[in-house]
């Protein structure tokens, strides 16, 4: 049965940062090794009939705020049909960094992420594709302790608030963490996937795009 969301004609657009990035503007172009091209090989092999386009617009290094200084060129002017969003992750490191509390940084994160999301469906009308962060606890030098858990439950918030469909990568990775113990899921830093990590982000999308 063929009941894949996207249909041919149709554009699907990812936003991000370097985990979206992963090499789509040097060597990797134009849609990068990681995530993004796994689910857009998936979907060729499993659905060659339909004519499917697919953009990257990650970049490494992103927090939301970037991606709102952004969005006029890199998502409204692209009309998508489906747009897909991971961010976050830095936003939590720059928190960290500054010593500022959750609480005092947490909601302008939240608000910014709100007004991107909220241009989407009056000037687009796009249905989305959240991502929660991550943070992997597995064989790293210099743990993290990121907010992680804060971050994604604005991100559920919004989720709802939009009718997004919400890609649960945290507790997909606690769940492959706990079920195969020692094995590595990111670059050794708790944060980029490595091959492993990138499928199995690109295996929870594709639940949620009905492939």
């Amino acid at each position: 049965m063929n009941n894949l969301l996207f249909q041919s004609g149709d554009k699907v657009l990812f936003i991000g940062d370097s985990i979206t990035d992963c090499g789509r503007r040097d060597a990797h172009a134009p849609l990068g090794h990681g995530y993004v091209r796994k689910i857009t090989e998936l979907i060729t092999a499993k659905y060659p009939e339909r004519d499917i386009a697919y953009v990257n617009k990650g970049i490494g290094g992103d927090i939301v705020e970037g991606l709102e200084s952004r969005w006029d060129t890199d998502v409204i002017a692209e009309k998508p049909g489906w747009l897909s969003v991971k961010i976050g992750i830095n936003n939590a490191s720059r928190q960290l960094a500054s010593d500022m509390s959750t609480e005092d940084y947490l909601p302008n994160w939240e608000a910014c992420y709100r007004r991107i999301l909220t241009r989407v469906k009056t000037e687009l009308d796009a249905p989305l594709f959240l991502f929660e962060i991550f943070y992997i606890e597995e064989d790293v030098e210099m743990p993290r302790p990121l907010a992680v858990d804060a971050y994604n439950t604005s991100i559920h918030r919004l989720a709802e608030e939009f009718d997004a469909r919400l890609i649960r990568t945290s507790a997909a990775f606690s769940s492959a963490v706990a079920a195969r113990p020692g094995a590595l899921w990111t670059t050794q830093d708790g944060v980029h996937p490595n091959a492993e990590g990138h499928t199995l982000m690109a295996l929870e999308f594709l639940k949620l795009a009905g492939w």
